[in-house]
């Protein structure tokens, strides 16, 4: 009996000592994993580096014409609508022309008479002159027959002229496109009566083959900047950003502002670029060939980063040689090829443990 007890007493004390065994390994794990600081790294490798200065504005067409009649009327036809793309020269508009055309024949009709009444006064102007060479008329008659003349001529070109503006007006009763684009706003409708006192267009046409964007630049940034300097513009809704150049720099400063007009232009040919939306432009003022470029964030106030092996991260002193909105150019200090850590940096001391994240 003495011998059964013993066997239990020491078979309990056996797992026992087992189970703590084991707890102590998973306690060592789990320390380890607690302990190990998440982070992100890169490799350290030569690049060219880009210093830039960065603006916000508005996406703005090339080019943007309001479609508005110069005449009074009511709207005949409206041949294209909103997203519609036309060519130069295409037909938009139609205003009613049947008083117009009306005015124009009888236009045409009085200028018929004044060339038949010109006519005839010059020929009797032809005949007094041969009297009046044979003293067989007055000075009188003479004089009358020259202002007759005069009378026709001016009647004649009153009526050319009537005739003339009449034909300009049925011109400009047919509203077609200046330039290539698309339709992007419509203010009325067909069979609407339009004013030229309203001063709202029929159709609103932009040219987005290509996209400008015009920035604001401080006295201190415009010396800066030139013309065909290279620049990139973001937008939220696109994932890639759209390069481009600036291609007019103000020369005077506004006198409210005292800021200086730049336009920057991006290729939109793909029609991805969305007029009336804003984008950040970011224009490259230098650019350094075959430098170690780091983000900004990786650098710790300026003067040190860490640099990861075997899951360790040891603090590293750099010498930082200029900087840009996102990123730095390390002298020294860092090595191609080495790991850095790009995220969590600023929770880590010397010989951290970390634990690497993609």
């Amino acid at each position: 009996m003495k011998t059964l007890k013993l066997t239990l007493i020491l078979s309990l004390a056996l797992s026992l000592i087992i189970g703590c065994s084991k707890d102590e390994d998973a306690d060592t794990a789990d320390d380890w994993i607690r302990k190990a600081v998440p982070v992100k790294v890169a490799t350290a490798q030569a690049q060219n580096f880009v210093s830039s200065l960065s603006y916000n504005g508005s996406l703005l067409a090339i080019q943007t014409s309001r479609i508005i009649p110069e005449i009074p009327g009511k709207i005949e036809a409206l041949y294209v609508q909103i997203g519609d793309y036309v060519q130069t020269g295409q037909t938009l508009v139609q205003m009613d022309i049947s008083t117009m055309t009306l005015q124009h024949k009888q236009a045409k009709a009085g200028l018929s008479v004044a060339r038949a009444n010109l006519a005839d006064a010059q020929k009797n102007w032809e005949r007094v002159q041969t009297l009046r060479s044979e003293n067989a008329v007055s000075q009188q008659q003479f004089e009358k027959m020259k202002l007759g003349l005069d009378a026709a001529q001016a009647q004649m070109s009153q009526a050319q002229a009537g005739l003339d503006l009449l034909k300009m007006q049925l011109d400009k009763a047919t509203l077609t496109a200046p330039f290539a684009g698309v339709i992007t706003q419509r203010g009325f409708n067909k069979g609407d009566l339009f004013s030229p006192a309203i001063m709202m267009p029929v159709f609103t046409l932009q040219d987005v083959s290509s996209i400008k964007v015009e920035l604001q630049i401080t006295s201190q940034e415009i010396m800066s900047i030139k013309k065909g300097q290279n620049a990139t513009l973001k937008v939220d809704y696109l994932d890639e950003a759209v390069p481009g150049k600036v291609t007019l720099v103000g020369v005077a400063a506004d006198p409210l502002s005292k800021t200086f007009f730049v336009e920057c232009q991006f290729d939109n040919r793909t029609g991805n670029l969305r007029a009336g939306t804003f984008g950040q432009v970011d224009i490259s003022i230098e650019e350094i060939e075959n430098v170690m470029v780091v983000p900004r964030n990786s650098v710790i106030d300026k003067s040190h980063m860490f640099v990861v092996k075997d899951n360790m991260a040891y603090q590293r002193d750099v010498e930082v040689l200029q900087t840009s909105l996102e990123e730095l150019i390390i002298g020294a200090g860092l090595s191609e090829g080495e790991q850095y850590v790009t995220s969590g940096a600023f929770i880590l001391t010397d010989s951290s443990l970390v634990q690497i994240e993609d």
